[in-house]
C-alpha cells in the first residue's frame, strides 16, 4: 500500500465454522514508511480450523479519502496440534 501521512490499513480476519466464514474481527494499524505494518496474531487459536486474512483500504476510514476503497487478497492458514 502506498504510504500516505496519516493513512491506516485495516486487518480483517474470519474463520471458516460450519460451513461458512464468519467474521472474526478486524482493526486498523499504522502504516510503516514501505507501506506495511508488521502484526503479531496472538493468543491459542482452536486447531483445525481454517482462517483468512486480508489488509483492506477504506476511503476515508483508512486516515484519507485519496483512492478508492480496495481490498488485499486473501491469505489462509491454518493452527495445528
Amino acid at each position: 500500500m502506498t504510504c500516505y501521512p496519516g493513512r491506516k490499513q485495516r486487518l480483517q480476519l474470519q474463520a471458516y465454522y460450519q460451513g461458512a466464514w464468519r467474521d472474526g474481527g478486524s482493526e486498523y494499524f499504522e502504516l510503516g514508511t514501505s507501506g506495511g505494518s508488521d502484526i503479531t496474531l496472538t493468543g491459542t487459536p482452536t486447531t483445525d480450523i481454517r482462517f483468512r486474512f486480508r489488509s483492506e483500504y477504506h476511503d476515508t476510514t483508512s486516515g484519507d479519502n485519496v483512492n478508492a476503497t480496495t481490498y488485499g487478497a486473501w491469505k489462509y492458514f491454518i493452527f495445528t496440534s
